[in-house]
This record gives structure tokens, C-alpha cells and sequence, in this order.
């Protein structure tokens, strides 16, 4: 009776001990992208700039926000994908309309936070 006992234990024991072994922290696979967008004259970062990220050959990644106070905007994505980003600021009707562009494209890595930098010109676009 004794040794089933402790054959059944060292059979829990050695079965358990792979789950040990090789679990642990899940590892990152989230991708992480963030915008800086500025003045291309001034280099001052630009707030309220319009942040558009989609996925280069058409694939299904699309995401849009707005620039914070320092013209940052951060995004998570759970693949890595290829994604071209744009930035914008429309200039009010009242001012002659129009809007300030830029683009770049980047290749977003499991694990890894890339910083796309993004200059808008003062050029306007109609």
C-alpha cells in the first residue's frame, strides 16, 4: 500500500512538473505604436492633429484618434502588421479652409513599441 502511495505521488509530481517548467509570464505579443506629430517649421508638437492608421495593402487594422496637448497618440494592435499612418489638421473655413498633411509608414513588431514621428507642412491642402 505504501509504494502505490508513493508511486501515485512521484506519477502527480512528474506530470505536474512540465506545467511548471515551462509556464511562467505570458510573453507581449501585443504591438504598440505611438504618433508624434509636429510643425515641420517650428518643430513644436502639434495638439488636436488627426491621427489615421490603417494597414497597408487593404488588410483590416483601422484606427483613428486626435493628438494629446504634446502630439502624441499611442495605439495597441494584438498583431504585427505594416500599417501607414497619417496625420492632419484642418484649418477653419474662416481662416480659407483646407489642411496641414503627413504620412509614414511602419512595420509594427510583436513586443516591441515603435514611435512613428510624423512633420506637418505648412502647406494646405484643398
Amino acid at each position: 500500500m505504501k509504494k502505490k502511495i508513493i508511486f501515485a505521488s512521484a506519477m502527480l509530481f512528474f506530470s505536474i512538473l512540465p506545467m511548471l517548467l515551462f509556464t511562467g509570464c505570458d510573453k507581449d505579443t501585443n504591438c504598440y505604436l505611438e504618433v508624434s506629430v509636429i510643425d515641420d517649421d517650428t518643430k513644436a508638437p502639434i495638439p488636436n492633429a488627426i491621427i489615421d492608421i490603417s494597414q497597408s495593402g487593404g488588410g483590416v487594422v483601422h484606427v483613428q484618434g486626435v493628438t494629446d496637448n504634446g502630439g502624441n497618440f499611442k495605439a495597441t494592435f494584438k498583431a504585427p502588421a505594416i500599417v501607414k499612418v497619417k496625420a492632419s489638421l484642418p484649418r477653419p473655413d474662416a481662416q480659407g479652409g483646407g489642411e496641414r498633411r503627413g504620412e509614414t509608414q511602419v512595420r509594427l513588431l510583436e513586443g516591441e513599441t515603435l514611435t512613428a514621428k510624423i512633420s506637418l507642412t505648412g502647406q494646405y491642402y484643398f
